[in-house]
């Protein structure tokens, strides 16, 4: 079973940053289906489904502030199932807002900013993240200076399916030109932790420019 400690119940996608990074440099993010639902083209070949169009009904229970200083990009995934049909992944997102503004969780919107399903659809998650960088939240407290990108499943056995791999890819280069993160090989932020149980506020921290939720927070994701 997983901790309660973890987020959405999300992890970490295996070979995360080799795969991702390869799928940026070897062009394998050539969209091969339409999201079902209308979404906006943010960038060649990457169009994302905006919060307003899967979830109008649900607005953040509180303020949601801006992430004023992006340095790296973090992902994770949401350990749900993985056989979901494309009407299903909107449930399961609607699923996962309920859990992160429940009393367990307490957070004012969904933690993750984007996510990315198995059929490579891509989904704004915190509200206003495609006008802007918006700060996530985390179990294990927030380190600050991310973006959150989520794919939407349970990676801890299976690896996510070459189309969210390729949008997740597509996902990263978009926010990594937006936000000037340098993606190269070996490509480090440096940033001082606002806090978070691996690294507690005032530590100094270097890590890689993608990485993951257990690089960041002490959890099982």
């Amino acid at each position: 079973a997983m901790p309660s400690e973890c987020d959405c119940r999300p992890a970490v996608a295996p070979s995360r940053r080799a795969v991702l990074v390869a799928g940026l440099v070897a062009g394998l993010w050539r969209p091969r289906r339409a999201p079902a639902l209308p979404a906006e083209e943010v960038a060649p070949g990457l169009a994302i489904v905006p919060r307003a169009e899967w979830a109008p009904d649900l607005a953040p229970t509180g303020p949601v502030p801006d992430e004023p200083d992006v340095r790296f990009l973090l992902v994770h995934h949401s350990v749900d199932r993985n056989d979901y049909t494309p009407a299903g992944a909107v449930d399961a997102l609607r699923a996962i807002h309920r859990f992160h503004t429940s009393a367990d969780k307490g957070w004012p919107d969904i933690a993750y900013n984007f996510f990315v399903d198995r059929f490579g659809t891509v989904y704004e998650g915190r509200l206003g993240s495609l006008a802007g960088p918006k700060a996530g939240d985390a179990t294990g407290g927030s380190q600050g200076f991310a973006q959150l990108c989520c794919f939407l499943g349970d990676h801890r056995t299976e690896a996510p399916t070459p189309d969210a791999v390729a949008s997740m890819a597509r996902l990263l280069g978009w926010l990594a030109a937006r936000h000037r993160i340098a993606l190269e090989p070996g490509a480090t932020a440096t940033f001082v932790s606002r806090g978070s149980n691996r690294h507690p506020a005032g530590v100094t921290v270097t890590t890689p420019t993608i990485a993951g939720h257990r690089d960041m927070s002490a959890t099982a994701c």
